[in-house]
């Protein structure tokens, strides 16, 4: 099935944070630069309405929100979303666990 219209827009959102992050030296997986586009959209303060499609400007703005947050090292809230992604990807999808 071909992704959606919003499904690519979201991957090449992701994609342009990984490049901007990566021209600044550092790496960032799709998975923490997902994470963070989300963070970021569903943050009010960042005045992002879910209920409009994004213009070319909000893209501009959310890039650029997700990548000054992504390269801001000295922030503890950083690292916080890094242990959450690690967590998201190594045991949420380990299926029921059953505590004896």
């Amino acid at each position: 099935m071909p992704p959606t219209q919003a499904e690519s827009v979201i991957k090449n959102i992701i994609r342009e944070i990984g490049q901007e992050c990566a021209g600044h030296g550092e790496i960032v997986s799709e998975t923490l630069a997902a994470f963070m586009v989300k963070a970021v959209v569903l943050d009010p303060s960042n005045g992002f309405n879910m209920d409009r499609t994004l213009m070319k400007s909000d893209v501009q703005k959310l890039v650029k929100v997700c990548v000054c947050r992504l390269l801001d090292s000295k922030n503890p809230s950083l690292d916080t979303i890094k242990m959450q992604v690690y967590f998201d990807m190594n045991y949420t999808s380990r299926g029921n666990i059953y505590l004896l």
